[in-house]
């Protein structure tokens, strides 16, 4: 069977073997070059549908993309609510030790030696208070932020005021920390301990210091 060419057909040969390969009524995506109405349609109706392939894979892709790079927003709102947790913990641990601490310094079985270095100790716990409150305050800034991006206002509002609170709690604690060192420096003052006087002092400056930056 003798092969078909362009060449050996007229233009409307080759529009109907190109009909012929479309279908029954000569419809299809593509048409004949002599239909240039139907051939715009087709075209139209071709894009429409890259269109809609196109935004569908998207939709499959971004969520993979995100689940692949650990960017969720809701899960990391969640973590650093979590460790945000357990720093205000810590911190209140050590204010509770500082407490105890305090409590020795004014027992009436100990002398001034001990009750200057029980205070100095006092001191040191509420400075590290102080730091884990702050810790706490950066990680309810981090969370308000992950939480805005999730698109959930209530508790984007509650880590606003988590981290507020933490801030506060952090100077809070740095001014008894450094009420306590000027305790333990007048007791240290009073046994002429001069090397633990220093020591305190250089302590009490640190707080001050921390105090002006903070507000």
């Amino acid at each position: 069977m003798n092969e078909l060419h362009h060449a050996d057909l007229p233009w409307d040969g080759i529009a109907l073997v190109k009909l012929s390969l479309l279908g029954k009524d000569g419809r299809g995506m593509f048409e004949a070059a002599n239909l240039p109405h139907e051939e715009r349609r087709a075209k139209s109706l071709l894009g429409g549908l890259s269109s809609f392939l196109i935004a569908a894979l998207f939709s499959l892709v971004v969520p993979c993309s995100d689940a692949a790079d650990g960017t969720n927003p809701r899960h990391e709102a969640e973590q650093w609510e979590e460790v945000a947790k357990l720093r205000l913990q810590a911190a209140r641990g050590h204010e509770l030790q500082a407490e105890r601490r305090r409590a020795e310094a004014f027992n009436p079985a100990g002398n001034l030696g001990t009750a200057g270095d029980a205070l100095d100790l006092a001191g040191d716990e509420r400075y590290s208070a102080s730091e884990d409150y702050q810790i706490a305050s950066k990680h309810w800034e981090k969370a308000a932020k992950a939480f805005r991006a999730a698109g959930d206002t209530d508790k984007t509002k509650d880590a606003l005021e988590n981290t507020a609170t933490a801030r506060d709690a952090a100077r809070r604690a740095l001014r008894e920390g450094t009420e306590l060192y000027k305790m333990a420096e007048e007791q240290f003052e009073n046994v002429n301990d001069l090397g633990k006087k220093i020591n305190v002092i250089k302590k009490l400056a640190r707080n001050i210091e921390q105090l002006m930056q903070m507000k």
